[in-house]
């Protein structure tokens, strides 16, 4: 018994189903551990952005109480003397 159109047809259906269920199920795979390996990296990230990023808000909190306190002493140190000293 020969094949025709029809059956090749239904031949080259089947098998491109079964290639695309096959790539579909492999896609999800490769996915799932590009996803994985993302969330590695991000978790990474940002522990060691975390204590840099606290530092960086630390000194931002500091730097008016700083500022507040070299402009008294220039208040009392005119010109680096002591105004008592003149």
């Amino acid at each position: 018994m020969a094949l025709n159109k029809n059956d090749l047809k239904q031949i080259r259906a089947v098998v491109k189903e079964e290639l695309d269920d096959q790539f579909d199920n492999q896609k999800e795979v490769i996915l799932e551990e590009i996803d994985g390996k993302l969330t590695n990296l991000r978790s990474d990230l940002f522990e060691k952005i975390d204590p840099i990023l606290t530092e960086v808000t630390t000194a931002r909190e500091e730097r008016p109480l700083i500022e507040n306190r070299i402009e008294a002493l220039e208040d009392i140190h005119p010109e680096g003397k002591h105004i008592l000293a003149s």
